[in-house]
């Protein structure tokens, strides 16, 4: 296997960073509270998507399980929750679907994409439909064996949606809907599967591939392939399943593992610095780890599919400037997942 990486390597014109095997001292990152049930007498079933408004401190889960979007305020109470309706093209009545991606901007429109439609969906702040987006219309895409499927925003002007079916690639939209153009051809980039995308504050593009080397590529502003970093190999620093990516306020990244069970925590460089996670169903332990969001520097929100529950990790600093909350856990541990390197950081 790694003869045929390197070999892979070897015809990769582009720059990447491999996984270095780094042993970093162990992660102060705990666990400040965890997440099990929107609304009392429910537990979450499936969630599938985070955002977060780091002005309001709200929180936005998306639950395909439920086919539910909760709004959770910063003290960790839902106060709002919404389904997510679309309508069927052969009947043209509005049935609930099961959504699959969503988007908040500044001034509170939500965008959210469904496994049932093949547009993106504008709600409201109160979950409400204002509008469509016609991405694969405005591509001039088929629309009967394409499906737009992951959404990220640049501030309030400019949606970037991932496409998969006979053609793939990433989408850049404004999000009054007025234009779409292919930012990243994925048959072009050699991309195989898109699982994940981000956006930066400055206009990079992370795009996450389920098979492909490398595991996360990201582009510039002007859809220029920049760094690669992470295989699909058995390196601490290489991913399985990459099923979501943030852009960390400090440069750096952070990509949700589904199949190891982490959340992997990259240099600006891409080099694998630390993890979250392990499997299991304790504090800091992750069953299948689905989104991610926060700032990524004192605070990070992580959604699990099978655990269907969202935990909050906090760096001890920002702990000691809060409410003490009796949920806080050690929740992290070294930057070697599969060796004898990892240790728990104590509190």
């Amino acid at each position: 296997m790694a003869g045929l990486l390197l070999f892979a390597l070897c015809l990769v014109p582009f720059p990447w960073t491999g996984a270095a095997r780094v042993h970093a001292q162990s992660s102060p990152w705990l666990v400040n509270a965890i997440h099990r049930e929107p609304v009392w007498g429910q537990d979450y079933r499936s969630i599938v998507g985070l955002a977060s408004d780091p002005v309001s401190g709200e929180l936005y889960v998306l639950d395909a399980g439920r086919r539910m979007v909760d709004v959770m305020d910063s003290t960790g109470i839902v106060r709002f929750s919404f389904g997510h309706w679309f309508t069927d093209p052969k009947t043209g009545q509005r049935q609930q679907g099961e959504p699959n991606s969503l988007a908040v901007a500044a001034d509170g429109e939500i965008f959210i994409t469904d496994f049932f439609s093949n547009r993106v969906d504008v709600l409201n702040i109160r979950g409400e439909s204002v509008g469509q987006i016609d991405v694969l219309g405005l591509l001039g895409w088929d629309q009967t064996t394409c499906r737009p499927e992951k959404v990220a925003l640049h501030g309030s002007d400019w949606l970037y949606v991932s496409i998969t079916g006979t053609r793939s690639g990433i989408a850049r939209c404004r999000t009054d809907g007025s234009e779409c153009t292919l930012f990243v051809d994925a048959t072009a980039e050699k991309i195989d599967c898109i699982t994940a995308i981000g956006v930066a504050p400055d206009g990079r593009v992370a795009v996450a591939d389920y098979r492909g080397n490398p595991a996360v590529r990201i582009y510039d502003a002007a859809g220029a392939l920049a760094l690669g970093f992470g295989g699909h190999d058995t390196d601490p620093g290489d991913l399985s399943f990459p099923t979501a990516v943030l852009f960390a306020a400090d440069g750096t990244f952070w990509v949700v593992d589904a199949l190891r069970q982490v959340v992997k925590h990259y240099a600006a460089s891409g080099e694998f610095t630390e993890y979250i996670g392990g499997f299991g169903a304790g504090p800091g332990n992750l069953r299948y780890p689905s989104a991610v969001t926060g700032n990524g520097v004192s605070q990070l929100f992580v959604a699990e599919r099978v655990g269907r529950r969202v935990q909050e990790y906090i760096l001890p600093a920002a702990l000691a400037a809060s409410p003490s909350s009796d949920s806080t856990r050690a929740g992290a541990v070294a930057s070697d997942p599969d060796g004898e390197n990892a240790r728990s950081y104590k509190h």
